[in-house]
């Protein structure tokens, strides 16, 4: 009756709080008075939800004063250790613990006369037959005939439902009193999450990261990233990379995470001498009128796609018909252009790699302008492409524009058929 009592009111316990050992003060045991020097089988067969697997089984079941100078701390019993792994128990909880939360324990300890004690040692375990994982070594001694209360907090290294006790150190000559294993409400946070706004990105765009399950949170130092401290941080990775981020409350055990990022290469390189060729041919059919009226427009407000361009080269050439090469001569770091001639579109959103990207165009007489107007920064500012022009001669003409997202850079070419190259 009094063990289905118990049993009842375990339950009981299961479903209305949190955490709970389901024998923690070992009052649900089946001795009538001290059991001393008990075999592991024995004692295991004497207390519910509490298993013995020392390697020498030593353990005792006691209820009287006659150790320590009185009784239990907690109802009636309490039990004795012999040190140096001699006996090890495990305390079953009502459901396992959660990997990464944080959880806060309390328990009593106590010396008698005659005996020699060394600090316990507390292990989560994933079976009631092993020492299991340490998260806590008592950093002081128990005191002689009075019980001391020893308060922890850790987090939790795996999902185990075993808690272990055991002294760390000595032999069977070594005997600790231990009593009222309880869980205490603490306020550190756990577990310690990153959500990533994407796991995967192209080279030169961003992700965002919110850490959560803790506080005062601090990133790795890495420079891709916004910031080093705060819950929401931003990065733009230059390769795949893993982010950690950490938090630390007094008198909390500190959190981590990681969260891993790849970064997709969408435009594959090809070798030095593989050239993709993209005819652009511009027909127009215009009285040389309306060619000179659009001219002065677009030159004298010097703006192309509403942001301003500056002429940064000025070649001349012989032919209508011109072969521009386009490419990054230096590291590749995801520039973006789209290129305009004389204000029209010719080539969108185009990403400036090693590999050379031929465009054909035709000219107007007299000045043309090609635009370079910039997407975006890349990794390294401001956006910058090689290019190579050929008008039929035997030698292309090398140039470099350079924009930024408030100005273009721009490339005058004037068309005259007389020239000799």
């Amino acid at each position: 009756m009094k063990n289905l009592i118990l049993l009842i009111f375990s339950l009981l316990i299961k479903t209305s709080v949190g955490q709970v050992f389901l024998n923690g003060n070992f009052e649900n045991n089946s001795a009538s008075g001290d059991l001393i020097n008990l075999s592991n089988a024995d004692c295991n067969s004497k207390l519910r939800d509490v298993n013995s697997f020392g390697t020498y089984g030593d353990v005792d079941i006691i209820k009287s004063s006659s150790y320590g100078g009185s009784g239990a701390q907690d109802g009636a019993w309490y039990l004795g250790l012999t040190g140096g792994g001699t006996d090890i128990i495990a305390l079953t909880l009502n459901e396992p613990l959660t990997q990464g939360k944080v959880y806060t324990i309390s328990f009593y300890d106590r010396k008698t006369s005659g005996y020699v004690v060394s600090p316990i040692q507390i292990g989560l375990s994933t079976t009631n037959n092993s020492a299991g994982t340490n998260v806590y070594t008592c950093t002081e001694l128990a005191k002689l005939n009075v019980w001391s209360q020893h308060t922890f907090t850790f987090t939790a290294p795996n999902n185990g439902q075993y808690i272990t006790v055991q002294m760390q150190s000595g032999d069977i000559q070594h005997w600790i009193n231990i009593d009222n294993f309880v869980f205490n409400k603490t306020k550190c946070g756990g577990p310690l999450t990153i959500l990533a706004s994407a796991n995967s990105v192209e080279l030169g765009s961003s992700v965002t990261f919110t850490a959560q399950g803790g506080n005062n949170y601090t990133w790795a130092a890495d420079g891709t990233l916004s910031a080093l401290t705060g819950s929401v941080v931003t990065a733009i990775p230059r390769s795949n990379i893993i982010y950690t981020v950490s938090s630390e409350q007094k008198g909390c055990p500190v959190l981590t995470a990681t969260v891993s990022l790849n970064i997709i290469n969408r435009f594959v390189e090809k070798n030095s001498d593989t050239v993709i060729v993209e005819e652009i041919i511009k027909e127009k059919e215009v009285v040389k009128t309306d060619i000179k009226k659009h001219h002065k427009k677009l030159f004298g407000k010097h703006r192309v796609n509403g942001r301003k361009f500056i002429v940064q080269e000025a070649v001349t050439v012989a032919s209508s018909s011109i072969k521009i090469m386009v490419w990054d001569k230096n590291r590749a770091d995801g520039d973006q252009v789209s290129l305009y001639l004389n204000g029209e579109l010719v080539v969108e959103n185009f990403t400036v790699t090693k590999t050379k990207k031929e465009i054909i165009l035709n000219l107007d007489p007299g000045k043309n302008i090609i635009v370079m107007h910039a997407l975006n920064l890349g990794l390294i500012p401001p956006n910058t492409a090689a290019l190579s022009i050929n008008d039929g001669s035997k030698r292309a003409k090398l140039l470099t524009l350079v924009s930024t997202l408030k100005k273009s850079g721009a490339l005058e070419v004037f068309y005259d058929p007389i020239v000799k190259n």
